[in-house]
């Protein structure tokens, strides 16, 4: 399996270069093929933010419980969840020895995204941990779970975490490695600005 590891800015979609020779929205974006879709939206998540007929905009983003980028991410994006965003948060478990526990630990949860929140609110930049204790053991189904969702991140041709994948324009998917500037999100989100205070953001506007 090839090794994977968690960067700012992921190379993106090498498998489908001819694909995504075309720019998208964003400046570090590329274009998945229209039969890519099925493959991310059926894959197994953690599902945050905005529901029902409050969903205005969804995105979904490949994450390692302990990758940095995949926090401050988190962080850039929870004004947006308040405006109108659905998040799906595949989970993959490969940058520390207990970030499969961790994965799993979100899987099993009854409230994906109550762990997810506590695993992110009491995130240690200084050791670049999720703030959750792993499971202990890791069952079969899960790990088959998690290995199918980096089979898939491989196969969409992904290289770091975290990935964000979005809708562009047209209706198509686009996809973009690690943390977006801030300025980017209200059009790869395709919803108004929203207030970003935290301290830690404000170097990537």
């Amino acid at each position: 399996m090839k090794t994977l590891t968690c960067m700012l800015i992921a190379a993106g979609a090498l498998a489908m270069a001819a694909t995504s020779a075309m720019a998208a929205d964003s400046p570090e974006a590329t274009w998945l093929p229209a039969t890519a879709a099925a493959s991310f939206q059926n894959a197994t998540a953690i599902v945050e933010g905005a529901n029902g007929a409050n969903v205005k905009s969804t995105l979904y983003v490949f994450m390692d419980p302990n990758c940095i980028y995949c926090h401050l991410v988190w962080k850039a994006l929870q004004p947006y969840e308040a405006a109108g965003l659905q998040v799906h948060w595949i989970p993959m478990g490969f940058l520390k020895p207990d970030s499969a526990g961790k994965a799993a630990a979100l899987l099993e949860a009854k409230d994906g995204a109550a762990l997810l929140k506590q695993l992110e609110t009491h995130y240690s930049e200084k050791d670049e941990s999720g703030g959750i204790v792993p499971l202990a053991h890791v069952t079969a189904a899960d790990q088959s779970t998690l290995d199918n969702n980096i089979k898939l991140f491989q196969d969409l041709g992904f290289e770091g975490t975290p990935t964000l994948i979005y809708q562009g324009s047209g209706g198509r998917w686009a996809d973009v490695g690690g943390l977006p500037k801030l300025s980017q999100l209200p059009g790869m989100l395709n919803l108004p600005a929203q207030p970003v205070t935290d301290p830690e953001l404000q170097r990537y506007r």
